[in-house]
């Protein structure tokens, strides 16, 4: 397999590479100066680690080379989402806002938080301090399940020191308190995620694909 990086000159490109490495596979890594040379780059899958405002080029990228596309990046706009709508039907897209494995579960266990009105339920979410959005696309997952099971989170949202991401979901009832929590403690979890999903979107023609049906 031959993975097309773009955004490899940022925290996560980067760390996607040293992954591909380990994993002995071929890469190649753009970003704004050597982009014109992924037009030659014969791969198989195209990862998107570069920002949500270059969504559109990169998908027409993937497009023009005929192959999937793995959306790593998140903070998405109604104009974003339209364009992927769009590309669905001629390419497989993948994407998700948090590509760790048992982060998926978390919110497959949080989908039974049912009749729970009578309880303080908070979110808490904590990432590094040069973290842009606020809640993160992960928070915003774990607050979407909550409000289709009819709960209505308080959500607490922090930027300190060097946290690569932290989410908890604290169940407050009389005398007792259930917590939930995920941790991450390297991105490397992130990218062994990116992995798979390229594994899995690469036998797929068109679609829109998501960490539900990777796992």
């Amino acid at each position: 397999m031959r993975v097309l990086i773009i955004g490899s000159d940022g925290k996560m490109g980067k760390k996607m590479q040293s992954q591909l490495k380990k994993e002995n596979m071929d890469f190649f890594g753009i970003d704004k100066e050597n982009r014109p040379e992924a037009e030659n780059y014969k791969c198989d899958v195209v990862v998107d680690f570069s920002t949500a405002e270059c969504l559109k080029e990169n998908l027409l990228l993937a497009e023009k080379k005929k192959i999937p596309i793995v959306i790593a990046t998140t903070n998405h706009s109604a104009d974003n989402l339209f364009e992927i709508e769009k590309s669905k039907k001629n390419i497989a897209i993948f994407m998700t806002s948090n590509f760790s494995i048992l982060f998926s579960v978390l919110l497959k266990m949080l989908k039974n938080l049912k009749n729970l009105q009578e309880n303080d339920i908070v979110v808490e979410e904590i990432h590094h301090k040069q973290k842009k959005d606020s809640p993160s696309g992960s928070c915003k997952e774990i607050i979407k399940v909550l409000e289709e099971c009819g709960q209505h989170p308080i959500i607490n949202s922090l930027r300190v020191g060097d946290v690569v991401g932290n989410h908890s979901v604290s169940i407050y009832g009389k005398n007792e308190i259930l917590e939930i929590s995920h941790r991450v403690f390297d991105r490397d979890v992130f990218c062994q995620g990116v992995v798979k999903a390229c594994k899995f979107i690469i036998e797929k023609k068109s679609g829109l694909f998501n960490m539900n049906d990777l796992i």
